[in-house]
């Protein structure tokens, strides 16, 4: 239960989080890289789960090489599968980068 409301913590919006689809993958959105700055993407998972589209909706972060590097994470998020979803299911995320010390 905790991890499913951890995950949801930042799912901001979406057919995918209304229809309450879980996530299936651990995450705080919170990534290590290389500048501070925060990111929302859409995201089109299909039925099996998998992420097959991201769309960057709106950010802070001015480094091309950040952006790619948070998007290759968000790629590998997956979800609850089912033949009952739809073809693709909608979702917005926010993630925040965060430079190290």
């Amino acid at each position: 239960m905790f991890l499913s409301s951890t995950a949801y913590g930042q799912i901001l919006s979406g057919d995918l989080k209304d229809e309450g689809r879980k996530m299936l993958t651990s995450t705080s959105f919170i990534i290590e890289g290389r500048t501070n700055g925060y990111a929302k993407y859409e995201l089109s998972v299909d039925r099996e789960g998998k992420v097959t589209g991201v769309r960057l909706l709106e950010t802070d972060i001015k480094s091309t090489p950040a952006k790619f590097e948070l998007r290759n994470e968000i790629t590998k998020l997956k979800f609850e599968k089912g033949t009952y979803y739809p073809k693709f299911h909608h979702v917005v995320v926010k993630y925040t980068v965060v430079k190290p010390l």
